[in-house]
């Protein structure tokens, strides 16, 4: 059987070096647990609300409420 080059098992220190240097490996930032969670925020941003604080506040509360309902 005819192959295209050597068949690997295994990296080698080169292409190993430049896996580890290139490749995304870290995990996600964890919740601040004292803080609003990462994906409220989000939803709030992706919405577009106006300046107006007060309808920013009573949307942020409509979410954090449905977070909480719906368990962590």
């Amino acid at each position: 059987m005819a192959w295209g080059g050597k068949v690997r098992t295994r990296m080698s220190e080169k292409e190993r070096r430049y896996f580890l240097r290139h490749s995304n490996r870290r995990l996600p930032r964890p919740d601040n647990p004292h803080g609003v969670p990462r994906h409220v925020m989000r939803t709030l941003a992706n919405e577009g609300l106006s300046s107006n604080p007060a309808a920013y506040n009573a949307r942020l509360q409509e979410l954090l409420h449905v977070y909480k309902l719906n368990g962590d």
